[in-house]
This record gives C-alpha cells, structure tokens and sequence, in this order.
C-alpha cells in the first residue's frame, strides 16, 4: 500500500553508521512463547491489517547494491498490537514514475512477555531466512540507519541468517 511516510536514505558514507569496527554480539535467545511467523506462508488470520501501521518503532534499514540498475532498500518497523507484533518493511518503489514508498506486512508473532527488541531481533531472522530460502537474498551490503536493532546486533542477525 502506497504511504506519504518516506524513509531517511543517507546519500554519503559519513551519514551511515559506523560499520567496521564492533563488538561481537550474539542475537537474545528467543522467549519460549514467542512463535514468528512469516505473513505469506502462514496468513495472519484475526485483525489483519487492513491499512498502512500506526503507532511503530523503527528498527533498521539495509541495503543492496547489486548493481547501479539493480538495488533493494529495506526500512524495518515494529508494530505492536494487544495481541501480538506485526514486521513492516516501508520500501521504496522505484518502477513507477514518480518513485514512492511501500508499506509491506511481512511476518508476525504472537503477545508474550518479551522485549521489543528481542520480538524484533527474531522477526528479521525469520523474515531474512524466509528470503534466502525462497528469493535467494544474500547478505545486506550495507546498513544505512539504526533504531531499536544495533549495528552489532544487525551483524548477530546476519551471521544467524547467512
């Protein structure tokens, strides 16, 4: 669904975050209750979400660069719900003329009491997992903004996924 949210793309180096030299984290072990799913294998069936979010916490947002006509920009939220979190990605659509951005449902998991951060952490790793497997994604080049989820920990996140 088209949005008139639009996303910070930094246009220089110095305008990412640091990337080269981190601490070495492990992703949090997941809550025993918290059961990640992604939206197109297993549809969210009650409340599903029938306009762009509202209330959201921004994660992170990545980038490949395959090449100068072949890209992908992700933007990652949180979106909490009484009965559960919902992942969004608020990505740019760049075949239509003027470009906008997207606000795409992509995987889900149920209310239990765990952090924001911890729900997050292993919604990216499924929702990445599910990409490898079935669009054979390969790893991010690079990250271009950090929210809720750190550069160590999108690192952590990538070496569970790739």
């Amino acid at each position: 669904m088209s949005t008139k949210h639009s996303s910070f793309i930094p246009m220089a180096p110095e305008h990412r975050p640091q990337q080269r030299l981190n601490e070495v984290v492990s992703v949090p072990l997941i809550h025993d209750k918290l059961k990640p799913k992604i939206d197109w294998l297993n549809p969210l069936q009650k409340r599903r979400p029938k306009g762009s979010p509202r209330k959201l916490s921004f994660l992170c947002s990545v980038e490949w660069a395959w090449s100068p006509m072949h890209n992908r920009i992700d933007n990652y939220y949180l979106n909490p719900r009484r009965d559960g979190w919902l992942l969004w990605i608020n990505r740019l659509n760049d075949h239509t003329v003027p470009w906008t951005w997207w606000w795409d449902f992509v995987a889900y998991a149920n209310k239990c009491k765990a952090e924001d951060y911890l729900v997050a952490n292993h919604l990216l790793i499924e929702y990445w997992k599910n990409e490898a497997e079935y669009q054979g994604l390969d790893e991010y080049h690079w990250i271009n903004n950090t929210g809720l989820i750190s550069v160590e920990e999108m690192h952590a996140i990538a070496r569970e996924v790739w």
